[in-house]
């Protein structure tokens, strides 16, 4: 009963919040839920997929987050067949690059 209260504690204090104000004025908003990235627990356990649901300006799309060291962001592919990289650094500067416009824009975030 312990174990599964620390479990209970342990996930929600696994999850980042972050917002962004991009240069264009535009804010940006996603989560990434960090027990997403956990090993699972039996070889038999279906892959899990990482999924985080992202708000730029007026519109929203899934894509897939990521956590490498320091460095959070994520990745979306399909609008109107572009592909998005978005990053954010340590001290909160953050890139977001679109390969179907060409556009690119940075940014400052935060936690909350």
């Amino acid at each position: 009963m312990i174990r599964a209260a620390l479990t209970c504690l342990a996930t929600t204090a696994h999850a980042d919040d972050i917002h962004c104000q991009m240069q264009d004025g535009r804010a940006l908003s996603f989560a990434i839920d960090r027990t997403q990235f956990v090993d699972p627990r039996d070889a038999d356990e279906p892959p899990r997929r990482k999924l985080t649901q992202v708000r730029f300006g007026d519109m929203g799309f899934p894509a897939e987050p990521f956590l490498i060291g320091p460095l959070r962001g994520f990745h979306a592919d399909g609008l109107g067949g572009a592909s998005v990289m978005f990053s954010v650094a340590a001290d909160g500067t953050a890139t977001y690059a679109n390969t179907r416009t060409g556009e690119t824009l940075t940014g400052t975030c935060e936690d909350r």
